[in-house]
């Protein structure tokens, strides 16, 4: 992406040039360039935006995996077998 645009031409049809004096202008109408700054007001409030949003959600996934590592079931066969009569008896 070009940190140059032509403010008259459409953005799919520029292309630049390099005048005589080293300025750059639009190969279409031959207006002289207009430098992009690099950050702006709705590139902030876009950043911002997102990170509101994103930001529940990594900490979601975050504490799901924590959860899923911290509780694991007993490997011992007494437990399963208790496990599984208690369930017979629910049904």
């Amino acid at each position: 992406m070009s940190r140059y645009y032509c403010p008259f031409c459409s953005s799919r049809y520029q292309f630049h040039k390099t005048s005589n004096e080293g300025v750059l202008i639009c190969g279409l109408c031959g207006d002289p360039l207009v430098k992009k700054p690099l950050i702006n007001s709705r590139r902030i409030i876009g950043a911002v935006a997102a990170s509101a949003f994103l930001t529940p959600l990594i900490i979601m996934i975050i504490f799901v995996i924590k959860d899923f590592s911290k509780e694991k079931p007993p490997n011992n066969s007494d437990s399963l077998v208790q496990l599984t009569i208690e369930k017979l008896w629910t049904i």
